[in-house]
C-alpha cells in the first residue's frame, strides 16, 4: 500500500540550482522526492505499486531514482538539503535577502495556487525556486533579487501572494509563524474580531505584556 511518509516538491528552477552542486540532476519541468517504509516482505509489492503510479502520471521512470540502501538514502538527503545551501550562496552573491513565501492552501484550492505562484514569478523577471512540502500543500517560493528594485518587486508580489492564499482558503504562514514581520498579514486572515479574541487570550496569561512583544498584533490590542 503507497503511504508515504516524506513528500518533497522541487519545481523546474530549484532542479537547476540543485544541478551545480549534482551534475546528474535530470532537466524536468519538476521532481517529487517521497519516503516510505518498507521490509523484505514489502518491497517488491511496493516498488511495482510506486512505478505504476509513477507511470500513469507520465513520470520519466528511467531517470528516476530509487534509493534502497543507506548510501542512497544518504545521497537522496544531501540532494534534499542542497538547494537551501545554493539559494543561500546567491543571497550571499546578490547582497540583497531572499523574499519566501510560507503559504499554504487546502487540497483542492493547490493546484490554482501553485499555477499562480509560477505564472506570477514568470511575468515578474525575478530569479526564484519553488519547492517544499507538497503533502500538506504548503510550498516555499523563494524569490532572489538581484537589487533594491528587485527586491522591491519581490515585496510587492509577496503581498499579492499572501492575498491570493487567503483567497483560497489557507494560511499566511505555515511553518514559520507570524513574528513581527508578518502581522499585517495576519490582521489581513483573521479580522479585528479574531485579533481581538487571540489578544485577550495573550492578556490572561501575560497580564503584563512583557512575552513576545509586538508578535503578531501590534500593542494596541493589548
Amino acid at each position: 500500500m503507497i503511504d508515504a511518509s516524506l513528500l518533497e516538491y522541487f519545481d523546474e528552477q530549484a532542479l537547476k540550482f540543485i544541478s551545480e552542486k549534482f551534475p546528474e540532476t535530470p532537466a524536468a519541468s519538476g521532481a517529487i522526492l517521497f519516503e516510505q517504509e518498507m521490509n523484505g516482505e514489502n518491497e517488491d509489492a511496493l516498488l511495482a505499486s510506486w512505478n505504476d503510479l509513477l507511470e500513469k502520471h507520465n513520470a520519466n521512470i528511467e531517470r528516476s531514482w530509487f534509493a534502497t540502501n543507506d548510501q542512497d538514502r544518504e545521497k537522496m538527503r544531501a540532494f534534499r538539503h542542497s538547494l537551501p545551501v545554493s539559494v543561500n550562496e546567491r543571497v550571499v552573491k546578490n547582497k540583497q535577502k531572499k523574499i519566501g513565501t510560507d503559504m499554504a492552501v487546502p487540497d483542492e484550492n493547490f493546484p490554482a495556487f501553485l499555477r499562480y505562484y509560477k505564472e506570477t514569478l514568470d511575468a515578474s523577471g525575478l530569479e526564484y525556486v519553488i519547492f517544499g512540502h507538497i503533502g500538506d500543500c504548503h510550498l516555499h517560493a523563494n524569490m532572489l533579487p538581484k537589487d533594491d528594485a528587485e527586491a522591491e518587486k519581490a515585496r510587492h508580489i509577496y503581498g499579492r501572494c499572501v492575498a491570493q492564499a487567503i483567497m483560497l482558503g489557507g494560511t499566511v504562514s505555515a511553518e514559520h509563524g507570524i513574528g513581527k514581520l508578518k502581522r499585517k498579514y495576519l490582521s489581513a486572515m483573521m479580522g479585528e474580531r479574531y485579533l481581538n479574541e487571540m489578544a485577550e487570550i495573550k492578556r490572561a496569561f501575560d497580564p503584563k505584556g512583557i512575552l513576545g512583544r509586538g508578535n503578531m498584533f501590534d500593542e494596541s490590542y493589548l
